[in-house]
């Protein structure tokens, strides 16, 4: 996870505002439109901090109408909803796409993996290298459904790469014996810390090297 460093940005946190009434259809009130304000919102708040964004800027960044942004989300935490949602559903299709391509060697799937997420940060210069420990630090506690949304993803991420690992001690790429459930676990751990690493020492290659590493051990 990257520190924001609230100090390099003007002005001050947004305040809590009282939500303002969803709006009637506006005209272009489009899925496109939604789309990409929840795109915007998503880069914002992992640069400049969840608290140091307003819906202005959003307005002002994306392009769509304020009309239209009230439309879709009556106040800037269900933004954030819908901005954690977008990157539950960025990672988890790559991870049921691993998942399904049995074809592959698991430490083959696993590289390409990283590799994605490598690009992703290289992409938001390294703001963010966990989008969702990020924001769910970042989030207030008034924030209770975007939190639980991040809990959620994690307690169903370790299932996922159990399976992952499941298949490669049946492909005789892990050695016997190994347990599946416990390897996730400590992998999932171990990816978390080498993000956090990644991100304050600017060097992806820590993310491969401890992935590697890992591998190396189960064999």
């Amino acid at each position: 996870m990257n520190n924001v460093n609230h100090t390099s940005h003007q002005g001050t946190p947004e305040s809590s505002k009282p939500s303002k009434p969803r709006s009637s259809s506006p005209r272009n009130s489009s899925p496109v439109n939604r789309t990409k304000a929840v795109e915007v919102a998503a880069q914002l708040f992992l640069r400049q901090g969840y608290a140091y964004v307003s819906m202005d800027e959003v307005v002002r960044v994306s392009g769509v109408s304020k009309s239209n942004i009230y439309y879709h989300f009556k106040n800037k935490e269900e933004l954030l909803q819908a901005v954690v949602q977008f990157w539950i559903a960025q990672y988890e299709s790559e991870l049921y796409l691993l998942l399904s391509q049995r074809e592959r060697g698991v430490e083959e799937r696993i590289n390409f993996f990283l590799e994605l997420l490598s690009a992703g940060i290289e992409s938001r210069n390294f703001e963010g290298t966990c989008p969702f420990v990020t924001l769910y630090m970042q989030a207030p506690e008034s924030a209770s459904l975007a939190k639980e949304s991040i809990s959620i993803f994690f307690r169903e991420l370790v299932p996922m790469v159990e399976k992952l690992f499941q298949q490669g001690a049946e492909r005789g790429e892990f050695r016997k014996g190994i347990e599946p459930g416990a390897a996730a676990s400590l992998f999932v751990v171990a990816l978390e810390g080498s993000l956090i690493l990644a991100g304050t020492s600017r060097d992806l290659g820590i993310i491969e090297q401890s992935a590697r590493t890992f591998c190396q051990m189960l064999r």
